[in-house]
């Protein structure tokens, strides 16, 4: 009932986006994703070695859904909503009074609430928003903990891994922010630019199709991976939450020799037991990249993990 109280006044009337304007956003969004899918995967085929074998089945039932029933209420479908969005009740009742802390009201309200409409909030769809953005927005809180500096001085970011693009959609709120780029496989881009294209608008996000398209500022770029090796992306801050983890050996591997796409700083989310990279030997491995390396475990998440990278030195050590 608190989480329901908690929903009912984070996400209080006037929305940001219209209901009618939303469906029709996500209409024409999910019309043109569902023909660029078909010509992406087509065209190139995701690296060998990319996806978890696992995940396969997985990826084969969200591409059903997809391309034949997806709607407005897709975070409800059980297999994305069991994947793609964090709906641990004790875990928000720990991430909220930090989250709460951390900027004033009107502040935490209007990112949490940035750019969604009545039919992400209906039911349990709206709870599940709160709990997932409020976990994304804590991630950020300590990492702004780790790096001295507010979060919102952050010019770009490359995400690996970026679920259904709600981390980008917070990001969006920050005026500091002039380039994001999430790079993920064509499935879930298509699925991100459906979502982002229905909260930011058309001209807030793209779906980069073509190689060698040029980054530009003000928009979200979606690039799946396929297109990666012709398709430069850098960024000052490299996320990913718990999605490098749970890729194989190849993509670890591409980010490194990417060199985490000449981040400054890094924010990764981790399972200790479900990685494919020793923590000692990459922490030994950043150590000589960046000037400071720390891991941080999350106890109210038993066996998860920060790992956290700046160049930048610790506040006060400048004297």
């Amino acid at each position: 009932m608190r989480i329901r109280r908690r929903m009912r006044e984070v996400f209080r009337p006037p929305l940001p986006c219209d209901p009618r304007l939303a469906e029709n956003r996500f209409r024409e969004a999910l019309e043109t994703a569902r023909v660029s899918y078909r010509r992406i995967v087509q065209a190139a085929p995701p690296p060998s070695g990319f996806v978890h074998p696992q995940w396969e089945e997985n990826i084969r039932e969200v591409e059903s859904y997809f391309l034949e029933r997806f709607d407005m209420s897709f975070m409800a479908y059980p297999l994305i909503n069991g994947t793609m969005v964090f709906t641990k009740h004790a875990a928000h009742q720990a991430e909220w009074p930090s989250v709460e802390a951390w900027r004033s009201p009107d502040t935490v309200r209007k990112y949490l609430g940035n750019g969604l409409n009545d039919h992400f909030l209906t039911g349990k769809i709206g709870i599940a928003t709160l709990i997932n953005s409020t976990h994304q927005l804590y991630h950020l809180a300590r990492f702004e903990q780790f790096r001295g500096e507010q979060i919102e001085q952050v010019r770009s970011v490359v995400e690996f891994g970026g679920g259904y693009g709600n981390l980008a959609r917070l990001f969006r709120c920050f005026e500091g922010l002039s380039r994001y780029t999430i790079l993920d496989l064509p499935l879930f881009s298509c699925i991100q630019y459906v979502f982002l294209s229905t909260v930011l608008g058309p001209g807030g996000v793209r779906l980069v199709t073509e190689p060698r398209t040029p980054a530009a500022d003000g928009i979200v770029d979606l690039v799946p991976i396929n297109l990666l090796p012709d398709l430069p992306r850098d960024g000052e801050l490299f996320v990913s939450t718990w999605a490098l983890s749970e890729t194989p050996l190849a993509a670890y591997n591409l980010v490194r020799e990417r060199d985490w796409f000449g981040a400054r700083e890094i924010l990764l989310a981790f399972h200790e037991e479900w990685k494919p990279w020793s923590t000692e030997e990459m922490i030994g491995e950043l150590r000589e990249r960046f000037g400071r390396v720390d891991t941080v475990p999350l106890h109210f998440l038993p066996g998860n993990h920060y790992l956290q990278a700046t160049e930048r030195v610790a506040p006060g050590e400048n004297g």
